[in-house]
């Protein structure tokens, strides 16, 4: 009865683990669940069997453990599971498209450096060149990123 409960935990150590390695990223309860069920495992056979038997059961758990890991990882086995290719249907756009540098604007609201403007009459969050423009106050587009439309206040 005892070697079938330290089969038991080393063989559910084992799974956990590879489940930890192969499937789920960083450090999550599988691996912490693995580790504890073969350290469990091994505890066990000093216990049951005396320390020799521990020893060499902790050594050949170990390797057993060891060469299954490694197994895994170089076997093409896990292909089957594996995502090779990733389709996107969506393009991603340029929110600002209809936008462009030296357009003319107001703002709706005071720019701190950031706040909202209208072109075309369409709502924009804006970035001000300067620290500081009063709302209702004409504004031209100086450079379009990615993220942010940078203004200047046109005097």
């Amino acid at each position: 009865m005892e070697i079938i409960i330290l089969g038991i935990l080393l063989i559910l150590g084992i799974v956990l683990i590879l489940i930890e390695i192969l499937f789920i990223p960083g450090t999550t309860i599988f691996g912490i669940f693995g580790v504890i069920s073969i350290v469990s495992s091994d505890y066990l056979a000093f216990q049951y069997f005396g320390y020799n038997f521990g020893v060499i059961y902790s050594i050949l758990s170990s390797f057993l453990i060891l060469i299954i890991i490694i197994y895994s990882l170089k076997s093409n086995t896990w292909n089957k599971l594996a995502l090779k290719k990733i389709h996107v249907d969506s393009v991603d756009k340029n929110k600002y498209d209809n936008l462009q540098i030296g357009d003319l604007g107001i703002t709706t609201s005071s720019l701190k450096p950031y706040g909202k403007a209208l072109f075309f009459n369409k709502s924009y969050e804006v970035k001000s060149e300067e620290n500081f423009i009063e709302e209702n106050k004409k504004i031209k587009i100086i450079n379009i990123l990615q993220d942010k439309i940078l203004v200047k206040k046109i005097k």
